[in-house]
């Protein structure tokens, strides 16, 4: 009888009690009813396990809202030029090492990095844009999937740069196609980009 009354007082039942615990407090009682000490303490045991298992899973889904709440901190890297790379992996499967640019309308890549998408862009459209102070030619394609950190984005926009003898720093920009999808703020002290999910 004193271990029975060392689980009730444990094991006080909750009103937000799962389906789960629930069976477990009645099969606790069943138990104490029965009188029988092994089963009590086997009953006690499951409860334990139950209700500690809930409780990570309680603890993880309210650590899901705060780091939404927080947004998603990506690192930046200052090349030592005014500007800020971030790694960014294209289609599931190819890093680029693209400055984030607020200026640009679109994911800018460079002819020589879109060979290592394997992207055809015989079919693409051609046109103009403008970035870089100017207005130059490029050809649109669609991203499968642009994955930066825990952001990621389906059916992105992108130009390639077509002229050859214009300077894009690194493998290209990651402009407003990608981020114009996240609450975003680029926070050059502390050189990081927040991104919030819009709701």
């Amino acid at each position: 009888m004193i271990v029975l009354a060392a689980a009730l007082a444990c094991f006080n039942a909750c009103a937000d009690d799962s389906d789960i615990v629930k069976a477990d407090r009645q099969a606790l009682a069943d138990a104490n009813a029965m009188g029988i000490s092994s089963k009590i303490i086997a009953a006690r045991e499951q409860l334990s396990d139950d209700l500690s298992r809930e409780s990570d899973q309680i603890r993880a889904r309210e650590n899901e809202k705060i780091k939404e709440a927080e947004g998603i901190v990506i690192p930046l890297v200052p090349d030592g030029q005014g500007h800020f790379l971030a790694d960014v992996i294209l289609n599931n499967r190819i890093h680029a090492s693209l400055v984030v640019d607020t200026g640009s309308p679109v994911i800018l890549l460079t002819s020589a990095f879109i060979q290592k998408l394997g992207l055809d862009l015989s079919q693409s459209k051609v046109g103009y844009v403008e970035v870089l102070n100017g207005k130059h030619k490029a050809a649109m394609v669609s991203l499968d999937n642009v994955s930066l950190g825990e952001a990621h984005a389906h059916d992105v926009t992108a130009t390639v740069m077509l002229d050859e003898d214009i300077k894009v720093i690194n493998d290209g920009l990651l402009g407003m196609s990608f981020l114009s999808q996240y609450h975003f703020t680029l926070d050059q002290e502390g050189q990081k980009l927040i991104l919030r999910k819009i709701e």
